[in-house]
């Protein structure tokens, strides 16, 4: 995996994590007080009357909740687009940066590279220029024996 692919799922498990937690929280369910499934379940086993039908009051309430819930909810999607796209951004420079820096690292094992292949290379020449003077004068000192002993 790329570290670009690790940090892509990062953001995207936090964001789901904000996510979960901020519906968790304002989940209605458990803002009930403690004891309130229990009635809930109390009543609906022994109803002793016909369900009564809301108030009209009631209902404006709920709606002004409701549409305040739905603001907030805006609101924290924008900061949530907000915070993934700084994420992004700062995701992207850190991957720009490791980039730049595996290329340095990439440049300079190759000059040393092209060091030691030029190294390689002299040494190379000087033990064939070593070799030849040996065998020239092999062959000279040869031919010398030889027109010694004529």
């Amino acid at each position: 995996m790329t570290p670009r692919t690790n940090l892509l799922r990062l953001a995207v498990c936090c964001l789901a994590t904000a996510l979960l937690a901020g519906a968790a929280a304002a989940d209605p369910a458990h803002a009930d007080e403690p004891g309130a499934v229990q009635k809930k379940a109390a009543a609906q086993a022994a109803p002793s009357r016909a369900p009564e039908a809301p108030p009209a009051e009631e209902a404006a309430p709920d709606a002004a909740a409701l549409a305040e819930r739905v603001q907030a909810l805006e609101k924290e999607n924008i900061v949530l687009r907000e915070d993934l796209g700084k994420t992004r951004l700062d995701a992207r420079t850190r991957l720009g940066e490791l980039e730049d820096r595996e290329a340095e690292a990439r440049a300079r094992m190759q000059e040393k590279i092209d060091a030691l292949r030029a190294e390689l290379e002299a040494e190379r020449e000087k033990q064939a220029k070593r070799n030849r003077n040996f065998w020239i004068a092999a062959g000279v000192l040869a031919i010398g024996i030889i027109a010694a002993a004529d």
